[in-house]
């Protein structure tokens, strides 16, 4: 193939595929800044400390074509390991590995079904709780940590986890087999399962020189339930 050919390749590429992503408001200059909460937790999942986010329309444009270029020039040299693990799919990389539902057939598409944690988290205030279209979140915290507590959509999950240097383990929550990374380096634990229906993660984030137990974190997965609205 020519560099021409491979431009042209290239460029097809994006005009097919990205027109999935990219809409016409985005070249808007609109500032769009995120969620303190929101980089905490991508931080944390990441494996980056604290670093300051934002970004314009115009420059996520620019940012979602160099990732369609980036994506493919890949393709074309190395790929990733591909694994299925318990109920999940997983793109392991050097960096990081990407986790994805294995099936979601038959699963909901809305959250006609709500969890929550039915542990007492009396030691934590929820500060914030929000729902849109892909998952639920609750977010509670205290003077020593913060956990993230998430209902997904099967259909939609898909998230990214800092597993450089760390190993995944299995554990199990009501029975259900869980992938659990403990981000030590970055004093943070994931643990994440699927009950068929809803796939749930529990991320938990402490300050240094606070630990967090492993076993209490199974507790409170364990504790959580479909509750009635």
């Amino acid at each position: 193939m020519t560099d021409l050919e491979f431009e042209q390749y290239i460029t097809s590429v994006i005009k097919e595929y990205g027109a999935n992503y990219i809409d016409e408001a985005l070249i808007d200059n609109t500032p769009h800044k995120f969620s303190r909460e929101f980089k905490r937790k991508m931080n944390i999942l990441m494996g980056k400390r604290n670093e300051k986010i934002r970004i314009t329309p115009k420059r996520l444009l620019i940012a979602i074509t160099a990732a369609l270029l980036a994506v493919f020039i890949l393709a074309m040299s190395v790929s990733a390991v591909r694994e299925a693990f318990i109920n999940f799919f997983m793109n392991i990389f050097d960096t990081h590995t990407v986790v994805q539902s294995v099936d979601d057939t038959g699963a909901p598409l809305d959250f006609v079904d709500k969890y929550e944690i039915i542990a007492d988290m009396s030691d934590f205030e929820l500060v914030d709780l929000s729902e849109d279209i892909f998952d639920r979140e609750y977010t509670y915290e205290n003077e020593h940590c913060t956990i993230y507590f998430e209902q997904n959509i099967k259909a939609y999950y898909d998230i990214s986890v800092n597993t450089e240097g760390y190993e995944i383990e299995t554990v199990y929550v009501n029975g259900y087999e869980c992938i659990y990374v403990n981000m030590y380096n970055q004093n943070g634990q994931i643990i994440i399962w699927d009950n068929g229906d809803y796939v749930f993660s529990i991320l938990v984030f402490n300050d240094n020189g606070y630990d967090f137990d492993k076993d209490e974190l199974i507790n409170i997965a364990n504790s959580v339930q479909k509750v009635e609205k």
